[in-house]
């Protein structure tokens, strides 16, 4: 009998921080998900499709900006047969009014830096509160 492979996301990271796109890339392998990175939103992933986009919000250019080209990035990459595409933004937690505008431009969840790197497993699941526990092993069980 052989083991069914285990479900993993397909995860674009939207970041020019080489130090942070590293210690996500890290994280990301407890989940389990595969992590394609860009520097900007305006470049063109490799990848085909995505379940999730995460927007580092440190990119300078005005949040509600960054977000509309994630948006229209994740749409088009997004991945068919699996659950609805998310977008996940970050920032400082000091840069409230950054991190508000992302809200507002329609991000799906806004986080802090310190909670999205503290905390992933738990971030991403809120992501998809319908989806069953069991689609995430990495992520229902606790720490792989």
């Amino acid at each position: 009998m052989t083991a069914s492979p285990q479900p993993h996301l397909r995860i674009l990271l939207v970041s020019a921080d080489l130090l942070g796109m590293s210690q996500f890339a890290g994280l990301a392998t407890r989940l389990p998900a595969t992590v394609e990175t860009l520097a900007s939103p305006a470049g063109q992933p490799r990848g085909e499709a995505f379940d999730l986009l995460v927007l580092d919000l440190a990119i300078p250019r005005p949040a509600a900006t960054l977000v509309a080209e994630a948006r229209t990035l994740l749409e088009s990459h997004q991945n068919a047969t699996g659950p609805s595409a998310r977008l996940l933004a970050y920032g400082p937690h000091v840069a409230r009014e950054r991190l508000e505008e992302a809200r507002r431009a329609g991000a799906d969840l806004v986080v802090s830096r310190g909670q999205i790197f503290g905390d992933l497993p738990g971030v991403v699941a809120s992501l998809w509160p319908d989806r069953p526990t069991a689609s995430f092993p990495a992520i229902s069980g606790g720490p792989a």
